[in-house]
């Protein structure tokens, strides 16, 4: 037989193409030998850094507890108090030797306050008073349609405002000196006469007629308020009811 004379490696062993078959391994089983082998590393590893990690050492089984246990008492330690003011006598013994300083003492001079004595020169006495005629007993001159004081004082009499002036002015139940020529100043009054009582006097005259206002008269008239005390005395020595609307009447308030 011609084939007992080859080798027995060329007798025995088969001539086999590659192929899966012939590895012995398939892809699932070589995943699941590298998870394997992977998984075995992370263990070593986590085994390594336990035995790597410091232990805190136990201490010695030797020492004996003491016998007598230790007391500890707490104290309240007060608080320090602040200083307080220093004292003056100590801390400045010199300036409470020092000698007193001089006193001086003044005099202030204190006046009184002198009150000035109101002005009465417009107010007339019963002797100043003798001989004046009242309206309504022939002081008017003339009497009828000319008794223009009668008609003056009637005006006075029927104005508010009259009573009023007299009695800021302070001459209510007086008489008093309204025109003598020139309009007279009552009392503390900035113009001359009381302003009320020359507007009703000049109003009225200003109206009367002509042959009135010019009449001659002599001597004071008095017009008196409804009180029978409050008058006015116009007047003079010689003059006329119109002279009370002259120029010189007319600048009473300078």
């Amino acid at each position: 037989m011609p084939e007992t004379n080859r080798p027995p490696s060329e007798r025995l062993t088969p001539v086999l193409k590659p192929g899966p078959a012939l590895t012995g391994t398939t892809p699932a089983k070589r995943r699941t030998r590298f998870l394997a082998g992977a998984f075995t590393v992370v263990v070593h590893i986590g085994a390594l850094a336990l035995l790597l990690l410091p232990r805190g050492s136990a201490p010695p089984s030797h020492v004996e507890p003491t016998s007598e246990p230790i007391q500890v008492s707490l104290l309240d330690t007060p608080k320090p108090q602040p200083p307080g003011p220093p004292d003056v006598d100590m801390a400045a013994p010199e300036a409470a030797a020092a000698p007193p300083l001089p006193h001086f003492t003044t005099r202030a001079t204190v006046q009184a306050a002198v009150t000035p004595k109101p002005d009465n020169s417009d107010l007339l006495s019963d002797s100043q008073l003798a001989g004046a005629a009242s309206a309504g007993e022939g002081g008017g001159g003339g009497g009828g349609s000319c008794d223009l004081a009668r008609a003056v004082q009637q005006a006075l009499r029927r104005d508010p405002m009259v009573r009023a002036a007299a009695e800021n002015a302070n001459r209510l139940g007086k008489s008093v000196m309204l025109w003598n020529g020139d309009w007279v100043r009552s009392g503390g009054e900035d113009g001359k006469g009381l302003s009320a009582v020359r507007e009703a006097v000049t109003w009225e005259v200003a109206f009367a007629p002509q042959a009135c206002r010019n009449q001659r008269m002599h001597g004071l008239v008095l017009l008196s308020l409804t009180d029978g005390r409050t008058r006015f005395a116009i007047g003079g020595s010689d003059w006329r009811w119109a002279d009370l609307l002259s120029v010189r009447g007319a600048t009473a308030d300078r």
